[in-house]
């Protein structure tokens, strides 16, 4: 799993910083580490960090100065800095968190207790990190206050002087959240939160509306259609960005609930339809395992081909599911082990069809659609079921149908014995640029290369 944060630890003992990382583990962040307060400013200019976690004892300059050189920083801001005391001291602790510590810890305190009290950062706002947040005031000058406000917060920041130039942002942009001012011209802040509740694409983001004590009551009733919270003008600039943070924490918090629900939803029914296919192939002993290789070559294609991680679980899964709509055709028909009607063949060509139609209703398994729904379609645009022609179809597709195409010809079928690897490789060659991709042909021969043997039939299993 990539790393979701970066965590710059500074201590002078390497033994020490091994020992924090251990107790960061359960956040699965890249960890990058310096000796000294010197050391970890140079890093700082490098590159951005989500939680600094330092000693209050550094060499060359002292933990608390080293508070204040971070929160001077350019990039310093309101990026959480943990000070590390090795034991528990109040009159330190106090001076830290005077100068801008987010959290005091103690060396001694075991990784339980860290744990608990960075995850409470994170629910605080961690996550929400460098978010774009959209601005929309007729003011230039509380546009520019705020602007730099949030921006030394560690937001970005799009600005926009009323509803109906901040509606045309949006139609390039999507912020983590919108604030905007009431009595603008033009469009006003009710019409345009109206606006944004009104579609489906910006419903789902936090609005927070400033303005006057007078209009309580009207952003009291905005509050009810959905807007997230309010700021009187004229506001405290860190409080104001303390309502920010809350407002997106609360939305992160939301969005993670809603992602793990999602996933789970996710895995229990691909769980469901990958039992499906186990049971549609051991229904014939000659594709007994076939969508299993299939997914195993199609990923070896898929990493030759350079393909990133996430697109390589997508691969996998749909390769592994490039059958699915067989469930729909009559055995009969799967088994005949002699050559099919014109009738048959049209009613076998539409399983990839069948495939896709019961995914469709799956919001999380779009991705792999066109993996199910494609594979059979031909470089020369004389495949099905569309009739696609060369890079119109998905590249995902044309792997799994290397792939696919590579098993069948290895695997026994009614009517005849599989191939050895070399025939099929030589098939293969054949056809590569009129039926399958070339470059994916190309993948997959220079993978099956470099192996000793491929999971193929025990009775083919051989390379040579």
């Amino acid at each position: 799993m990539e790393p979701k944060f970066t965590f710059l630890l500074v201590n002078e003992s390497i033994t020490i910083r091994k020992i924090w990382g251990l107790k960061l583990a359960h956040f699965q962040a890249q960890i990058i580490e310096a000796s000294s307060a010197t050391e970890a400013l140079t890093l700082f200019d490098e590159q951005r960090f989500d939680l600094i976690l330092a000693d209050c004892q550094l060499p060359q300059t002292q933990g608390i100065d080293f508070i204040t050189q971070i929160r001077q920083h350019p990039q310093g801001g309101q990026i959480p800095f943990v000070a590390v005391q090795p034991l528990p001291n109040q009159t330190q602790s106090e001076k830290a968190y005077e100068l801008g510590t987010t959290l005091v810890l103690t060396q001694q305190e075991n990784e339980k207790v860290w744990q608990q009290a960075l995850s409470h950062l994170f629910e605080q706002g961690l996550g929400h990190l460098g978010s774009l947040i959209l601005v929309v005031d007729d003011s230039p000058a509380l546009l520019r206050l705020v602007e730099a406000g949030l921006t030394k917060a560690g937001f970005q920041v799009v600005t926009a002087c009323n509803g109906k130039e901040a509606l045309e942002v949006l139609k390039t942009t999507e912020p983590a959240i919108i604030i905007s001012d009431l009595d603008m011209p033009v469009m006003n802040g009710i019409e345009f939160c109206k606006a944004l509740l009104a579609q489906e694409e910006t419903r789902h983001i936090p609005f927070i509306i400033l303005s006057a004590n007078s209009e309580k009551s009207v952003m009291r009733s905005l509050i009810a259609q959905g807007a997230s919270a309010y700021v009187v003008k004229p506001f405290h600039l860190e409080q104001f960005i303390i309502t920010v943070e809350k407002a997106l924490s609360e939305q992160f918090r939301l969005l993670d609930e809603d992602r793990k629900r999602l996933e789970l939803e996710r895995n229990s029914m691909l769980g469901s339809i990958t039992a499906l296919v186990n049971a549609l192939e051991a229904r014939d002993p000659y594709t007994s395992g076939h969508s299993q290789r299939v997914s195993q070559y199609a990923v070896a294609i898929g990493e030759k081909m350079g393909l990133s991680k996430a697109e390589l679980e997508t691969l996998q899964i749909g390769a592994r599911l490039h059958d699915l709509g067989k469930i729909g055709i009559a055995d009969g028909l799967l088994r005949k082990p002699g050559k099919l009607t014109a009738e048959e063949v049209a009613s076998f060509n539409e399983h990839p069809m069948i495939g896709s139609t019961i995914l469709t209703p799956i919001p999380s398994l779009a991705p792999i659609i066109p993996v199910v729904e494609l594979h059979h379609e031909r470089i020369d645009g004389e495949g099905y079921p569309k009739g696609l022609k060369g890079e119109k179809i998905p590249l995902m597709a044309r792997i799994c149908a290397v792939a696919d195409c590579y098993d069948a010809l290895t695997s026994d079928r009614p009517y005849r014995k599989g191939f050895p690897h070399h025939k099929a490789m030589d098939i293969l060659s054949e056809v590569k640029g009129t039926q399958l991709c070339d470059h994916s042909v190309q993948a997959f021969t220079q993978w099956a290369e470099a192996q000793q043997t491929l999971p193929i039939h025990e009775n083919n299993s051989s390379l040579t």
